[in-house]
């Protein structure tokens, strides 16, 4: 045994490399499925002995992905967001003849991880993992032991199927609207450690300087919450600071703390300051806030989330894909406008 392969777990391709076949025959042999000649079948066996290949659940009961359970991991049930995927991807895997188990204890990467062993202990053949786990290396741990699909961030470094929004376009149409308003000092409030909030932020960079805005660009910390939207808020409107022209936050609840905070400060939305949020979430969409979003199809993440889950299930030894889905700016009378773009 190399001592690559010594550093991570085996996989078909390293059984079929010892065994001398292909990669496709040593599959069939482990499902017990199609013909596979007894001589091939004994060298497929031992070789699996020799590198202590463990073949996973899902490649042998639900190679066909046509019936089972999957799981479903949600980070932050409170975020709007993530619950809508979550429903659509439950609704979606059905439709597919899956039937999902959801869990909603993820808020941290150890309840994540344990709720993780939770459903595999249920004998689910794949994870849809909703934003939770965080970290890359406890997202790799659950790859290396489940077929699992990531929504909500690319993970380019990570050896697992990812699907998410392209943050760095939709951060490039929020600046792109405000900057056609006649706005120059646009203010962004980032999503600090959350998904997806690095990329959101690059675009933001990326616009300004397009623009010719590069002196402009002012960054304020945040997350995707209400708290750190308001917190934001008191930096941007603080006195002693010039308040900005415009606001893109990086998630519709950040940009309600921003607008809250502006009420506080006196300052009047859209007359005083436009704001722009991320999720178009129900509420944005309401009379009352009428919130200029970036729009994040949940139904389309979701989608693509088990279109991706199920070509796992398929071929347990594909290449990991990464998708994109894209974003829509809708606009509102939180920046004097109403129409979608």
């Amino acid at each position: 045994m190399t001592q690559r392969t010594k550093d991570r777990r085996p996989t078909l391709a390293d059984v079929a490399k010892r065994a001398g076949v292909s990669r496709s025959l040593v599959s069939l042999a482990i499902r017990g499925e199609g013909y596979v000649r007894a001589e091939s079948r004994e060298r497929i066996a031992k070789a699996a002995a020799e590198l202590n290949y463990q073949p996973n659940l899902a490649a042998r009961s639900l190679a066909s992905a046509q019936a089972g359970y999957i799981g479903i991991v949600v980070g932050q049930v409170t975020n709007p967001l993530q619950a809508e995927i979550a429903k659509w991807a439950s609704v979606l895997s059905a439709e597919q003849g899956l039937t999902a188990l959801v869990s909603l204890d993820a808020e941290s990467d150890e309840n994540a991880e344990a709720a993780i062993r939770a459903l595999m202990a249920h004998r689910v053949s794949g994870v849809m993992l909703v934003g939770a786990p965080y970290e890359k290396a406890a997202i790799a741990r659950v790859a290396a032991e489940i077929p699992s699909v990531y929504i909500g961030r690319l993970l380019k470094v990570v050896d697992v199927d990812s699907v998410t929004t392209d943050h760095i376009l939709g951060a490039n149409m929020a600046v792109d609207h405000l900057v056609s308003l006649g706005h120059r000092c646009i203010a962004h409030v980032d999503g600090g450690a959350s998904p997806g909030a690095e990329r959101m932020c690059q675009g933001y960079r990326e616009a300004m300087e397009r623009h010719g805005l590069t002196g402009s660009i002012r960054i304020v910390s945040g997350a995707y919450t209400i708290d750190a939207g308001a917190a934001a808020g008191r930096e941007l409107f603080g006195s002693g600071t010039a308040v900005p022209e415009a606001v893109f936050a990086s998630s519709d609840l950040a940009a309600i703390g921003v607008i809250n905070e502006a009420a506080r400060h006196g300052i009047s939305i859209p007359d005083d300051l436009h704001v722009v949020g991320y999720d178009d979430v129900t509420l944005a969409g309401t009379e009352t806030l009428s919130l200029t979003s970036i729009h994040q199809s949940a139904r389309d993440l979701a989608e693509a989330g088990v279109s991706a889950m199920i070509r796992r299930l398929r071929q347990p030894e594909a290449p990991t894909n990464k998708a994109l889905v894209p974003p829509k700016l809708v606009a509102r009378r939180s920046t004097g406008t109403s129409r979608s773009l």
